[in-house]
């Protein structure tokens, strides 16, 4: 039955254009037909009737695992190419494709992988993985705008926050809204030690450029996530895809040593920056530990620009 199912899933995905799947735009073909490219393009390529046969033969029930992924490949590659904007066509294996050079014809070669892509401009081609359309079509197509070096001039934005009161602890290219180009997360230190009686001393920014189309940053700045009221010190920066986790720590001797974690990640619906958890650990002098742990469901939301390190702790359970 489960193998029926798949079947079914399959010719449905790679055959008769279901939604977000290999859509055959060249049913009327016949196997002999030959698809000239011109310009440019994009093409997903699936494999026929007569390969699928021949990969279950080969791969037996793992046959429909690797079918199984390269349609969600194929989801999260063909939704990339619609969020920019890119026109894409799909065929099967059965096609031969190519393009003219000097009156010649250029076959492109099939790929290793029975479901892949087909770049093509200008008489230069590249077929790879589905799973790699995101890092390789900007470098193949040069899809980048042009640099606008005084907009994106991050020395001179940090400068202009840091002045004399601030120092760069650390600086961290990412790619947080997964568009491709490079944003960034700067973190700063204050120059003067923490004292009680001084509250300038218990801000330390923390800056995220987002590169806009390698046109211009959206500047983001929070300063009350350390070393805030309770004098914390930065420990480590982590970021993973579209989620970073600032780490602090703080230690009072005799009493107690805690470690916050504090995540936020890229809202792509809402298009900014919002807080996803809070941990803290807490190590007591005495031998007790207390673990705090709360996400978006009991603070609800909020923006990495509202965020406050002093005021997230009454909207935790203890």
């Amino acid at each position: 039955m489960r193998n029926l199912f798949i079947y079914m899933l399959l010719t449905c995905t790679f055959t008769i254009a279901c939604k977000k799947s290999f859509e055959s735009e060249t049913s009327t073909f016949s196997k002999s037909d030959t698809i000239f490219l011109n310009n440019q393009g994009v093409l997903f390529i699936s494999p026929d009737d007569k390969d699928i046969d021949n990969l279950k033969k080969q791969q037996g029930d793992d046959f429909y695992t690797i079918a199984d992924d390269a349609n969600n490949y194929f989801s999260e590659a063909s939704t990339y190419l619609d969020s920019m904007k890119i026109p894409y066509k799909n065929y099967n294996s059965d096609h031969i494709i190519g393009f003219k050079t000097n009156e010649k014809f250029v076959e492109i070669p099939k790929y290793k992988n029975p479901w892949y892509l087909i770049f093509y401009q200008n008489g230069k081609y590249k077929v790879l993985d589905l799973i790699d359309v995101r890092e390789e079509y900007p470098k193949f197509f040069n899809s980048r705008k042009p640099t606008n070096s005084m907009n994106l001039d991050s020395k001179r934005i940090i400068d202009s926050v840091a002045g004399n009161k601030y120092f760069v602890v650390e600086e961290r290219d990412c790619d947080l809204n997964n568009d491709t180009f490079k944003d960034k997360i700067i973190i700063l230190g204050n120059n003067n030690d923490v004292d009680p009686h001084d509250p300038d001393t218990r801000i330390a920014p923390i800056l995220i450029l987002l590169n806009e189309q390698n046109e211009r940053y959206k500047i983001l700045t929070n300063q009350y996530i350390y070393p805030n009221n309770f004098g914390d010190a930065f420990k480590r920066l982590v970021v993973k895809n579209q989620f970073f986790t600032i780490e602090l720590s703080n230690e009072v001797p005799d009493k107690y040593i805690s470690n916050k974690y504090i995540t936020f990640r890229y809202d792509e619906k809402a298009g900014e920056i919002v807080l996803s958890k809070y941990g803290e650990i807490i190590h007591w002098n005495d031998g007790e530990k207390n673990n705090i742990l709360c996400s978006e469901k009991n603070f609800g939301k909020i923006s990495f620009q509202e965020f406050s390190s002093n005021e997230i702790q009454n909207k935790c359970p203890q």
